[in-house]
């Protein structure tokens, strides 16, 4: 078993442990070859279980179940006695749906415990048909049930437990190859290479590393032949002989809803192992015209819902603390392969790259595509842009002389490119259909793009030109951004701020823009903005276009009691940089009481607040009464955000907050002892609380947490943290993760590396 001995010791132990005195149903999820059958045969072969069970069955459901009933429940009946005479057989092939039913009813109700095995189950209608079969009141009886989709699991009435397989990591991978594959002592360390390259591509996914291991075992044990098989496998994919894999992607493909098949595919558009902005997107396939109006809800929360339908297929892995609205999402390899044979198929994607095109004519390609994703090479322009086919244009990286854009294209994705530090924009100003547009810096030039292109939705610019990095200026951009009359999101870099406009913006949901220190007028922003669900604002303290001097406002002012207007709001953050001066060399915070917030119940922030990030605000303790009265805050961030030595939380505050990570060197003392304080809490993230005696909460929520970070805390901090995990070990609720400088501790623990992909895909989205 390669699996993480914790995941098989957890599932063998229900099976013999927990006596239920109702049968119960474990249920195995994962990707396509991610080893759920693999992991149930060890089960259900392992000695202790065999002779734990008086009777056991196993089923494997066919790909294309069409609710014939009967012959799952001859098949049922022909595991449990397997020395059926054929006579009998053929009673059973004679016998009605009803008296199979009553039939397999009958023989499971006379033994003491069953365990049944539903393997590949494809949808909750099988379910639907059988499980009257199995009788509920059998103390210890268990249904193992395998499947790709999750809403098997979740849209079932009954109480089930549920386990979703993890892919292997990279020690496992390698164990798993060398226990298919043995390399020859006398092979060099090239062949090594080799098959340490292609196990890594497998990332983490069984079924290709059993793959890989049997293509190198029947070839000839030369290094050209094994070059050869490598360059095959990252080239094809490393599934794409196996047709019982590809049959199977290929019948869930085939059986997605038109909207979900076209969403799936766009993944390509990304390289291969791309972790991609949730935001970023959802926010692309509405440019594309894929998510479709469903009632009143807005096109975001729909391109959520088509996210999740593909997630519940086992076609997406999704990543971040909320499974609701994840941050990241990526796609495994193979399953990158299959969406490239498909959508170059489908005449949808050209992804140049002459590493993999030698032999094709790109010219071709470009004017047969409707996607077209340019990556880690040099073209000539005139063979991709002498088609006006394309609708998207993504390039990550490339070098160009001169742009000629698309006249139908759609979407225009620059932000991980240089090109604009060497090609005319002109061309650009004609795009009428363009909708999407992403840049990595302003240039004057745009001006006249962003008042032409009419139909833009999205505007996101993303940095800065590296010759101001040393300036320390604002850069204020044009307010014809505002007569964009289709704007939905608008984010820029905090280097930008842009003047307020002079009409309602009810389209706008998204605005993250920086804004001079000395901006206090409540009546110009805010309440033009009826509709706006996200907004970021960054209040510069730098020097500002007509201001001289070293700062431009001595004693800066900000109020923020404005943001109550926003009745729709759900995610707003404040930030308030520390700037240095850097003769002396030190960090200097916003003063005291520089910004101003109404301390009333409720005020200062919308009832509807989700998610609340506060950085460099230097609020007075009391203020966090006021945040903790928020009915649905969620996420709560606060870096120095607040001063005092004892925060003393109220109790019955932050009733839905699950997430909460705090900053804050001077505090001391953080009182909050009792269930009634931070009642849903799940993570907490404590970083450079230099001055904190201990971890609160460890009484009260010990049973609900999910992980602990602690980042640069005092070691009283961290021995109370490690206590309490280990506390956990013998408790029946598990342990959460513990993550301690970057070291993970314990069986949950994610590594440090995709802890930090996980949190930098939070700050960064488009």
């Amino acid at each position: 078993m390669v699996c993480d001995d914790y995941y098989f010791t957890l599932a063998r132990n229900h099976l013999l442990y927990r006596l239920s005195p109702e049968r119960s149903v474990l249920t195995i999820v994962g990707a396509p070859g991610i080893g759920k059958t693999t992991f149930c045969k060890t089960l259900y072969t392992d000695n202790a279980v065999a002779s734990h069970f008086n009777i056991r069955a196993w089923i494997t459901i066919p790909q294309r179940y069409n609710g014939n009933v009967k012959q799952l429940l001859c098949h049922l009946l022909q595991s449990m006695s397997p020395t059926l005479l054929s006579q009998e057989i053929d009673m059973l092939q004679g016998s009605t749906v009803s008296q199979l039913k009553h039939q397999l009813h009958k023989h499971l109700k006379k033994c003491k415990r069953y365990l049944i095995v539903l393997d590949d189950v494809p949808n909750t209608l099988l379910w639907d048909d059988i499980h009257q079969c199995f009788p509920v009141d059998s103390t210890g009886s268990w249904i193992l049930l395998t499947t790709l989709f999750t809403d098997v699991a979740e849209d079932t009435t009954e109480s089930w437990i549920v386990r979703s397989l993890p892919y292997l990591s990279d020690k496992e991978s390698w164990f798993l190859f060398s226990c298919r594959f043995s390399l020859k002592q006398h092979m060099t360390s090239k062949f090594e290479e080799i098959a340490k390259h292609l196990v890594e591509e497998c990332r983490g996914l069984p079924r290709s590393i059993v793959t890989v291991a049997d293509r190198l075992s029947k070839c000839s044990y030369t290094l050209k032949e094994w070059k050869k098989i490598e360059k095959e496998l990252l080239s094809l994919g490393i599934l794409h002989r196996d047709t019982k894999h590809s049959s199977k992607l290929t019948d869930i493909y085939n059986r997605l809803p038109q909207h979900l098949k076209v969403c799936f595919l766009y993944f390509v558009v990304f390289p291969k192992h791309s972790k991609i902005n949730v935001k970023r997107l959802i926010k692309l396939w509405i440019a594309e015209g894929f998510v479709k109006p469903l009632g009143c809800l807005p096109l975001e929360d729909i391109g959520y819902m088509y996210l999740r339908a593909l997630r519940s297929r086992g076609l997406v892995k999704t990543a971040g603390k909320s499974d609701f609205r994840p941050k990241t999402c990526e796609i495994h390899i193979d399953m990158h392969s299959f969406c490239v044979r498909e959508a170059q198929k489908e005449g949808l994607l050209c992804a140049a790259n002459t590493q993999q095109c030698i032999g094709w004519s790109l010219d071709v390609l470009a004017n047969s595509c409707r996607w077209l994703s340019l990556r880690s090479h040099s073209l000539d322009y005139h063979v991709m842009f002498s088609s006006n086919i394309p609708r998207s244009l993504f390039v990550f990286q490339g070098g160009f002389e001169r742009f000629i854009p698309f006249k139908h294209l759609r979407i225009l994705d620059l932000s991980e490119s240089l090109i604009l530090k060497r090609v005319s924009l002109l061309p650009l100003r004609n795009l009428a259909f363009l909708r999407y547009l992403s840049i990595p810096q302003w240039f004057e030039s745009f001006n006249d793009v962003v008042s032409v292109n009419s139909n833009l939705e999205t505007l996101t610019v993303s940095g800065i030109d590296e010759s101001t990095l040393g300036a320390r200026t604002l850069h204020l951009l044009p307010s014809k951004i505002w007569e964009l009359q289709h704007l939905r999101h608008l984010k820029l870099g905090d280097m930008y701020m842009i003047d307020p406009p002079n009409m309602v913006k009810e389209h706008l949901q998204t605005l993250v823009c920086a804004m001079p220190i000395h901006f206090r007028k409540k009546e110009v922003y805010y309440c033009r903005f009826p509709s706006i669900r996200k907004l970021e604002v960054v209040y510069k303290d730098i020097l500002v276009p007509g201001c001289g001097g070293e700062r431009c406002c001595s004693k800066p002012m900000i109020i923020l009691e404005n943001f109550e207007d926003l009745v729709r709001l759900e995610t707003l953050r404040v930030m308030v940089p520390v700037f240095s001066q850097k003769k002396k060399k030190k960090r200097v915070m916003v003063p005291v009481g520089s910004i101003t917030l109404l301390e009333r119940a409720g005020v200062g922030f919308p009832a509807k607040l989700k998610k609340l990030m506060l950085s460099g605000t230097n609020f007075p303790m009391k203020v966090l009464t006021v945040i903790g009265q928020l009915p649905k805050l969620k996420v709560l961030k606060l870096e120095n955000a607040f001063y005092g030595r004892v925060w003393e939380v109220v109790e019955g505050r932050f009733p839905e907050l699950k997430e909460l990570e705090v900053e804050a060197k001077s505090l001391e003392r953080w009182v909050a002892n009792t269930s009634s304080h931070f009642p849903k809490l799940k993570n907490i993230f404590l970083k450079r609380c230099y001055s904190l005696e201990e971890i609160p909460l460890v009484s009260a929520l010990k049973h609900r947490f999910w992980s602990i970070k602690l980042e640069q805390c005092p070691p009283s901090v961290v021995t109370s943290a490690k206590r309490f995990h280990e506390d956990m070990v013998h408790s029946e609720f598990a342990r959460p993760d513990l993550i301690i400088d970057g070291k993970a501790f314990g069986y949950y623990c994610s590594s440090s590396s995709d802890t930090e992909e996980s949190e930098k895909s939070e700050e960064e989205e488009d």
